[in-house]
């Protein structure tokens, strides 16, 4: 019978007592499930009020831990990715099948300063980027993606962001402004600051604010960044455990990892990298 050291939960070791959740298969060990899943499957025993199945050091009980193997896991992942594939071909097929309409020409009275209009830092021109709550701007109807195109009546063409800013400074109150709005099958996205065809934008992005909106391709971008720096976290986490599941074998090896792991904790918050070595001082020779 299996004694309670071969059920240790060791990442190398297991006694079979994994099951899975989705293909059912049973007396599965560690090694077929992600370290994740077993963390997480593990963590899910504090809830089990009679966990305690040990008579000393034999197994009386069998309890099988559930979670997802990692067979079940990549296959799960493979369709999701098979799915997205599928969609974004489909999005880009109605893209390439729209064609913008003109935008509508709007004009506008700002009867005080500040008018609470952020432009844009990408392309050519004045492009309103954000509104501020409560100004002018705001109140007149004014949203991004609008592009100002004259002010009291001298057009803005070919001009840059700064040179239409200063215009928009120096102008008499109250000044009339025309804007080039966002055409009825078109909607601008704050990421890429760009005015695109409706289908680059999900259904759920288009029931936003337009100041929150953004393209499906910048939500895409955003979020393989966030799970490639979610993933080198965790294997700087995971990396500086082990070097501390080791221990330290004399004062200066303590002192290394009491430096390790404080140097951990400050780039899981500032994200900055700790640099190792000597001579990299103001002192350097």
């Amino acid at each position: 019978m299996a004694k309670a050291d071969d059920l240790s939960t060791d990442w190398q070791r297991s006694a079979g007592d994994f099951s899975c959740s989705i293909c059912r298969r049973k007396r599965l060990t560690a090694q077929d499930f992600s370290k994740k899943q077993v963390d997480k499957a593990l963590e899910s025993l504090q809830s089990i009020p009679d966990k305690d199945i040990r008579n000393g050091q034999e197994i009386k009980t069998v309890l099988f831990i559930t979670a997802v193997c990692k067979k079940c896991m990549e296959e799960k992942e493979q369709k999701e990715k098979e799915e997205a594939s599928a969609r974004r071909e489909e999005r880009e097929q109605a893209i390439a099948a729209t064609e913008l309409e003109a935008p509508p020409r709007v004009e506008v009275t700002l009867a005080s300063r500040p008018f609470g209009m952020t432009p844009a830092n990408k392309g050519t021109g004045y492009v309103v980027l954000k509104t501020s709550e409560g100004k002018p701007a705001i109140k007149a109807g004014i949203r991004p993606g609008w592009r100002v195109a004259d002010v009291a009546g001298q057009s803005v063409e070919g001009l840059e962001g700064s040179e239409v800013q200063a215009l928009l400074k120096d102008a008499s109150l109250p000044v009339t402004v025309a804007f080039d709005g966002i055409p009825e099958n078109g909607d601008f996205c704050i990421a890429c600051q760009e005015i695109l065809p409706q289908p680059s934008f999900s259904r759920k992005m288009r029931t936003k604010p337009p100041e929150k909106r953004r393209c499906a391709n910048c939500v895409d971008l955003a979020e393989a960044e966030a799970e490639a720096e979610a993933k080198a976290k965790e294997e700087v986490a995971g990396g500086y455990a082990d070097a501390a599941a080791q221990g330290p074998t004399s004062k200066l090896s303590e002192l290394q990892q009491l430096c390790a792991e404080t140097a951990r904790e400050a780039e899981l918050v500032t994200g900055l990298k700790a640099v190792r070595g000597r001579g990299r001082g103001r002192g350097r020779r």
